[in-house]
């Protein structure tokens, strides 16, 4: 059995890899400006701080039955795309959007991801990880 230092331990270890920054923006309800008849798109910043994203898989996967790259017997590689933020992060919602700020790979910096599912719940979980995808 983990006992809560132990665990509190393994929680900070997986916090000190998170080592890119991002926010995180709940999208809301267009705003119109009287003055200017200029619709702008509101949001609300639910999160602010470090994160970590993550690929994994590259799974071979069979395309859908039907398809053209089906009937010639294609099999496309699939990755997975996640975010993992500290354990305890309040608030987040499927939908939300993740902009990465700051990050030591600069393929990432700017990045748009778009919150889809938490991952799998775990008994000793050592962080907040959500599946996303790219903002369109």
């Amino acid at each position: 059995m983990l006992t809560p230092s132990v665990l509190e331990r393994a929680r900070g270890n997986a916090e000190s890899l998170m080592t890119d920054e991002c926010t995180v923006t709940r999208p809301g309800e267009a705003v119109t400006d009287p003055a200017t008849g200029v619709v702008k798109p509101a949001s609300m910043q639910v999160y602010a701080g470090r994160c970590k994203v993550q690929t994994s898989g590259g799974l071979a996967s069979e395309n859908v039955e039907g398809s053209a790259a089906q009937t010639m017997g294609a099999v496309s590689l699939v990755w997975s795309l996640y975010v993992h933020f500290p354990y305890g992060t309040p608030g987040l919602r499927a939908g939300d959007v993740v902009e990465v700020t700051e990050s030591a790979n600069p393929l990432l910096a700017g990045r748009r991801l778009r919150l889809v599912s938490p991952q799998s719940e775990k008994t000793h979980a050592t962080a907040c990880r959500w599946n996303v995808k790219e903002d369109a």
